[in-house]
C-alpha cells in the first residue's frame, strides 16, 4: 500500500503578490473616485459661497442706491413704473424660509366643517347617524 499524500501544488509567490497588488490597485481606484468627488463637492460649496457673498454685496449697493433715489425725490411708485424693483431685503432668507416664519412646520387644521370627517355611506344605504349631536364627556376615573 503506498502512501500518498495530497500536496497541493506550489503557490508561487510572484502570482499572489501580483493578485494582491492588482486586488490593492483595484481598491484605490475607488479611493481615487472619492478623493476627486469629495475636491469637487468641495470646489462647488466654495463657489456657492463665493457666489452668495457677491450677490449679498450686490444687493446692498442695489438698497443704498435705490434708498438715494428716494432721498432725492423718486417715489417707490415712480421708481415702479420704470420699471425699476425695489430691492431685496438685506440680510433677510429668501422666500422659502418666510413661509416658516411661523415656526409650524405643518399648518394648523381648521375646526369648521370644510374639515369634518367625510360621510362614506355606500350608495343606496340609509343614512349614518347625525354626528354632530355631542354627549357629555365623562367624569375622570379616580
Amino acid at each position: 500500500m503506498s502512501i500518498t499524500s495530497s500536496v497541493s501544488p506550489a503557490v508561487d509567490k510572484d502570482t499572489a503578490l501580483a493578485h494582491a497588488r492588482a486586488a490593492i490597485e483595484n481598491r484605490t481606484k475607488y479611493i481615487e473616485s472619492l478623493f476627486d468627488a469629495a475636491q469637487a463637492a468641495a470646489d462647488a460649496r466654495e463657489k456657492v459661497a463665493d457666489a452668495t457673498r457677491a450677490a449679498e454685496r450686490a444687493n446692498a449697493e442695489h438698497a443704498a442706491a435705490y434708498k438715494k433715489a428716494i432721498e432725492a425725490g423718486w417715489t417707490a411708485a415712480e421708481l415702479t413704473a420704470l420699471p425699476l424693483p425695489a430691492p431685496a431685503p438685506v440680510g433677510k432668507k429668501t422666500s422659502k424660509s418666510s413661509k416658516r416664519a411661523s415656526g409650524r412646520s405643518t399648518p394648523r387644521r381648521r375646526g369648521d366643517a370644510e374639515h369634518a370627517p367625510a360621510d362614506h355611506t355606500q350608495p343606496g344605504s340609509a343614512p349614518a347617524a347625525d354626528t354632530q349631536t355631542s354627549t357629555p364627556p365623562l367624569p375622570p376615573v379616580s
